[in-house]
């Protein structure tokens, strides 16, 4: 018997070598490659760049995966707050929905679709000749999703050579996670486009067309959505009712709930580290209590920024940072009035130092592009090290 099982666990592994050895997306040998004439090149922006309308696993056009189906001009960093805006919206306006975070979605049922969230995804690379006729690769620079990683949702990738760019490219498609596989295997890319385009229709955007490029194929239909974003100064007139909006994100039900998860997480660990430490030094009296801090520090050290930052992800900076910031100064206190004393003024000073550091790294929400998240790091690991040393 043991004989079979150990043949039966051999032809597992060996079956699931290639699938864990597939190149995963990166940098490629070739990164210098540049277009040669033979690549399908449009012209996006007002600036004179030209792009090639496909996503890549790696810095090559060998690698081909997905045709670039929507182009955002003018203002390309609104379009990221146009679909924050929509948390909870559904995509048909006239038959709002309303789902429970993480719910799955019916890829069938486009309509249905109601939260964009950040995303987690591979990387994926396109290529773009600049005005002065310099090619480089871009990575993507933030993606969304609307459904769960490990099962289906829709997808969306954004692709810019800077901050400032005056143009964004985005890929959108629909997948589902396949567990033989171990990855994505998309199901449709016309679908998510068109609900992109829907969005940015019923919003404040200059305007709306499709361009029909030779770029069919596969799933792929040779239409790019291009979307002209009002000017900065044009929104500023459009979003004079900016507390109103902010009364409405925090009556949406999963918004209120995830800045409160935000500030539970950031109230609780310092505050459950410290009751925990002395529940088990009390209960163990036998062990040195060092070994319980070799178990609980990485938690409050390291475990608390990533959770917070983690479900700080899908809320808008201005409410995460004060969800997480206060969280944290209200978990100090209750916790020094548990040990019954008032810290002195350096320790006073070095937690309000984290209580700030936190809120960057949740207004940030795990961005590593963001310089909330630098700054909110930076300091964190600061706060972290400087005690230990003497400093405080």
């Amino acid at each position: 018997m043991g004989r079979y099982l150990a043949v039966t666990l051999a032809v597992l592994a060996l079956a699931l070598v290639p699938a864990l050895s597939a190149p995963v997306a990166g940098h490629a040998p070739d990164r210098g490659q540049q277009a040669d004439g033979s690549q399908t090149i449009i012209e996006v922006g007002d600036t004179g760049d030209r792009l090639w309308p496909y996503t890549s696993r790696s810095e090559t056009f060998a690698d081909r995966t997905l045709v670039i189906n929507a182009i955002i001009t003018k203002n390309p960093e609104a379009s990221r707050e146009i679909l924050g805006e929509n948390v909870e919206d559904g995509w048909d306006r006239t038959k709002p929905t309303r789902q429970p975070l993480g719910a799955q979605i019916n890829l069938a049922e486009s309509n249905s679709v109601s939260s964009w969230q950040h995303a987690h995804g591979s990387v994926r690379y396109t290529y773009v000749e600049t005005g002065s006729g310099d090619g480089q690769w871009l990575e993507q620079r933030y993606q969304l999703h609307v459904g769960t990683y490990l099962g289906s949702r829709h997808h969306v990738r954004a692709f810019a050579p800077s901050e400032d760019s005056s143009w964004t490219a985005l890929q959108a498609h629909s997948e589902y996670w396949d567990w033989f596989r171990l990855r994505h295997t998309v199901t449709d890319i016309k679908g998510t486009a068109d609900m992109l385009e829907t969005e940015f229709q019923d919003s404040d955007v200059e305007s709306v067309e499709r361009r029909h490029q030779q770029n069919a194929r596969g799933l792929d239909r040779g239409i790019v959505v291009v979307v002209s974003m009002l000017l900065p100064a044009l929104v500023g007139i459009t979003t004079r009712r900016d507390w109103a909006s902010i009364d409405e994100a925090l009556s949406k039900p999963t918004i209120r709930d995830q800045a409160l998860v935000v500030f539970g997480l950031a109230a609780g660990i310092p505050l459950g580290v410290r009751a925990l430490g002395i529940g088990l030094e009390d209960a163990i009296p036998l062990v040195t209590p060092k070994l319980f801090v070799v178990l609980l520090y990485p938690i409050l050290a390291i475990g608390l920024p990533v959770a917070v930052a983690w479900y700080a992800a899908d809320l808008p900076n201005w409410l995460a940072a004060p969800a997480a910031g206060l969280g944290l100064a209200v978990g100090f206190t209750l916790e020094f009035a548990m040990l019954g004393l008032v810290p002195p003024d350096p320790i006073l000073q070095h937690r309000l130092l984290m209580t700030a550091a936190l809120g960057a790294l949740a207004a940030g929400g795990g961005d590593r592009r963001s310089l909330f998240t630098l700054a909110g790091a930076a300091v964190w690991v600061w706060g972290l090290v400087a005690p230990l040393f003497g400093f405080i």
